[in-house]
């Protein structure tokens, strides 16, 4: 039922009526109910629909149904909810089954725990911010009556379920992944602080972000060959990177029959004590290998021991990759492989060239060329020789032992690998995805800044950041699986455009709620989770 306005030929003015659908059959007719009068101005307009509208809503107390027809002048925006990342959340908790997980973690605790972490998730992947940032905006993202105090007991709580959502990550990439789980790409990265507080977590070390003066913690995350993290492990801020890799591999091996596995990572990891280790955990590798510590009898920078790797034949020598194999001097039962890049060659030649014009125009400003001033990082430190009276000069010898070295590379493989030349050189070549996941976790996911300062509440931060980090990549890992691969800028830009605007009807007392249109990437990430594309209109009661 709903009124109308309709003009005849033999009437000069239109009349208003109300008028109600009939089916009859398969077609619908309009039924006249009333005809509430001639309507000669808009005087009479505004009149004659104050009158139907009351007598509409009289029609609808006794029972009778009424079209759900909205005046556009009586809306009012209330609010825009951005729902397409808690849309998303919610449907991932599901897939993978994170909610029975976070439900053990539920306890005693008087709030819903999975919303409180839904809520900090959703944000961390929308617009990473503080906890209080994440209570201010809540909101935005749908959720309703979450405290601040609520936010912080959440922490509190997962966080000695660490080990628990480890297990399940792991669990979930294998059972979704079309690949079997037989290479573990493991890096170490460093967090630092706004302070010089040490404790038993923060404290000074190696920073790889060049911030010496500021404690810091360490992160080990180990990934898959897609790049899907699997475990991680946070450590004190002094320990060195290489004492990481065999405490996190031990605890993979503790929570999983882990058999005939390879661990690939940087040469920052590579020793003699942690190829042993591996070797005694009978764990196979692929390490780079740091060439200028070998002995020069061994001549591992003369090309005319190399030859061109195999599929090269259509490239011009020049444009060649060449190499050469033997066994390890300093591992036992393991081989190396060297290669030679002229494209690695020429990025050596051009990165070395850069920074040493850098250093030549500090040292033309002779109050400018004092260690302070002209070492700023260690990178310039190599090419230049501290003389009496702390005065800087460059050092034309290391930087011609630096040239010989241009365009070779070289990695350790265990025997026990049983692996090709090129399988080897290609799993390798795969460290870039634990590269990239960190350049994720710490850039775009922000772990950094840490609002925290008590030990149990870094770990729970961390382990937040994890968690966002793994939902993500499943993203990506369903997206890719399904053929439409998505990076993950393009990923949020599409969850982000996602929203639904909701009006208040102060005639009726009611809200109407108003999904936006899905973009074609936004209908690529639902399809892939199975979430349905079509989103209605809704209406319902204030």
């Amino acid at each position: 039922m709903y009124v109308r306005l309709t003009k005849s030929k033999k009437s000069k003015h239109p009349t208003l009526q109300i008028v109600q659908g009939i089916r009859e059959g398969k077609k619908v007719k309009q039924k006249i109910i009333a005809s509430l009068g001639v309507i000669k101005s808009k005087k009479d307009l505004e009149k004659a629909g104050k009158l139907a509208e009351h007598l509409v809503r009289q029609l609808e107390k006794e029972g009778i149904p009424i079209d759900k027809k909205l005046c556009i002048k009586d809306l009012v925006h209330r609010k825009t909810v951005y729902d397409g990342f808690g849309v998303v959340v919610d449907k991932i908790m599901e897939l993978t089954d994170f909610s029975n997980v976070i439900h053990q973690a539920q306890g005693k605790q008087r709030f819903d725990l999975e919303n409180v972490i839904k809520l900090m998730i959703v944000q961390r992947l929308e617009l990473p911010g503080s906890k209080l940032r994440t209570y201010e905006r809540q909101h935005d993202h749908g959720f309703e009556n979450i405290s601040l105090h609520q936010i912080y007991r959440a922490m509190d709580a997962i966080g000695p379920f660490s080990a628990e959502i480890q297990k399940h990550a792991f669990q979930t990439v294998q059972k979704f992944s079309e690949d079997t789980i037989d290479c573990f790409f493991f890096d170490v990265t460093t967090l630092y602080f706004e302070s010089v507080i040490q404790d038993d977590l923060k404290n000074f070390g190696f920073s790889k972000d060049q911030k010496h003066h500021s404690v810091q913690i360490v992160l080990a995350l180990v990934v898959d060959s897609k790049g899907m993290p699997l475990a991680y492990e946070v450590f004190q801020g002094n320990l060195a990177e290489t004492k990481t890799l065999i405490p996190v591999l031990e605890t993979l091996r503790n929570r999983f029959s882990i058999k005939n596995v390879t661990v690939v990572c940087d040469r920052g990891l590579a020793s003699i004590s942690n190829v042993k280790a591996l070797q005694e955990a009978k764990f196979h590798f692929v390490i780079a290998s740091k060439l200028r510590s070998m002995s020069k009898n061994l001549k591992i920078n003369d090309l005319t021991f190399y030859k061109p790797l195999l599929g090269q034949e259509n490239l011009p020598k020049e444009k060649q990759i060449l190499y050469r194999t033997m066994p390890h001097p300093q591992y036992e039962h393991a081989f190396l492989i060297v290669t030679y890049s002229p494209s690695r060659a020429k990025k050596d030649r051009e990165d070395r060239e850069c920074l040493i014009e850098k250093l030549r125009k500090k040292l033309n400003k002779p109050f400018e060329a004092s260690v302070k001033s002209v070492i700023s990082n260690s990178g310039y430190k190599k090419y230049t020789t501290a003389k009496k009276g702390s005065s800087i000069v460059l050092n034309e010898k290391a930087m011609k032992n630096d040239a010989a070295w241009d365009g070779f590379h070289g990695i350790a493989v265990s025997n026990s690998a049983n692996i090709s030349l090129e399988e080897a050189l290609l799993r390798y070549r795969d460290l870039w995805h634990v590269e990239e996941t960190f350049r994720i976790i710490k850039s775009t996911l922000k772990t950094r800044p840490i609002f925290h300062w008590i030990s149990h509440r870094i770990k729970a931060h961390v382990l937040l950041c994890f968690l966002t980090l793994f939902f993500e990549r499943f993203l990506e890992l369903r997206l890719r699986q399904k053929g439409t691969p998505l990076t993950p800028d393009r990923l949020r830009y599409a969850l982000s455009g996602i929203h639904t605007v909701i009006f208040e009807n102060f005639g009726t007392s009611k809200t109407v709620k108003m999904p936006s249109l899905l973009s074609e990437d936004a209908k690529n990430i639902f399809a892939a989770l199975e979430i349905p594309i079509q989103r209605e209109t809704q209406m319902c009661c204030v």
